[in-house]
C-alpha cells in the first residue's frame, strides 16, 4: 500500500489472492571490512523482499462484472505500476512551472509504501522492480489473467529521515522481531532445561 494524500485509492493494493512464498534476503549494512571493523554493525540489515502476486478476473466474469468484463485485470495491474509513477498532478503541475521557468526541477518524491504481510509485518519499502506477465485476454487484449514478480527493499531507519512516517514504523517492526527472538530464546531454553531435568 503507498499512502499517498493526493490520491491514496489510486495507490491501494490488496492481493486477489495471497503469494505462495515470499523471498527475503538480508544483508549486513557495513562499509568496506576492516579488522577493526569486523564486529561492529552499521544499522539494520538491507532486506529485500520478492513475491509473485497472481491476478485473474475469471470469478469477476463469471459474476458479469462490468468493470472485469471491459478491462480484465488491467485496472489491478495499474494499481501496482502506480507504486512506480509519480502522481499525474505532480507532473503537469511541475510541468507547466517549468513551462513558466518559476522553479528548477528536483526528482519528484514518491508517497510511502508499506508492505502489510498480516499484523506482524508493516515495512515502509522501495519497490525495486515489477515483471507483469500476461497471460490470458479479452477480445479487446485487455489481460484476464497475469502474474507480477515483485522485488522491494525494506527501508529501515537508516533510510528514512527521523520526520518520516516510515522511520517509525522500521522502529516498531524492529521492537517485534527483537522481542520475537526473545520469546524464541526463551522457548529454546526452557525446552534444554526441561530435557536435562529429564521432563
Amino acid at each position: 500500500m503507498a499512502v499517498d494524500s493526493s490520491g491514496p485509492l489510486s495507490r491501494l493494493v490488496i492481493f486477489q489472492y495471497n503469494p505462495d512464498q515470499v523471498v527475503r534476503t538480508l544483508r549486513p549494512r557495513s562499509p568496506a571490512s576492516g579488522a577493526a571493523d569486523a564486529h561492529r554493525l552499521w544499522g539494520a540489515p538491507v532486506e529485500t523482499v520478492s513475491l509473485t502476486v497472481s491476478v485473474d478476473a475469471t470469478d469477476q466474469l463469471e459474476r458479469g462484472d462490468p468493470v472485469a468484463a471491459l478491462t480484465g485485470v488491467a485496472p489491478q495491474l495499474a494499481v501496482l505500476e502506480m507504486l512506480l509513477y509519480p502522481g499525474i498532478a505532480t507532473v503537469v503541475a511541475n510541468t507547466a512551472m517549468l513551462v513558466a521557468g518559476t522553479i528548477e526541477i528536483l526528482p519528484m518524491e514518491s508517497p510511502l509504501t508499506l508492505l502489510i504481510w498480516g499484523p506482524g509485518r508493516v515495512v515502509p519499502v522501495r519497490i525495486e522492480s515489477l515483471t507483469i506477465t500476461e497471460e490470458s485476454f479479452s477480445p479487446e487484449l485487455f489481460p484476464t489473467r497475469a502474474s507480477v514478480q515483485m522485488s522491494a527493499q525494506v527501508l529501515s531507519y537508516n533510510d528514512l529521515s527521523v520526520n518520516d512516517p516510515g522511520h517509525a514504523l522500521f522502529l516498531v517492526h524492529h521492537v517485534m522481531k527483537e522481542t520475537m527472538a526473545i520469546v524464541a530464546g526463551v522457548t529454546a531454553a526452557a525446552t534444554v532445561v526441561g530435557g536435562a531435568a529429564g521432563v
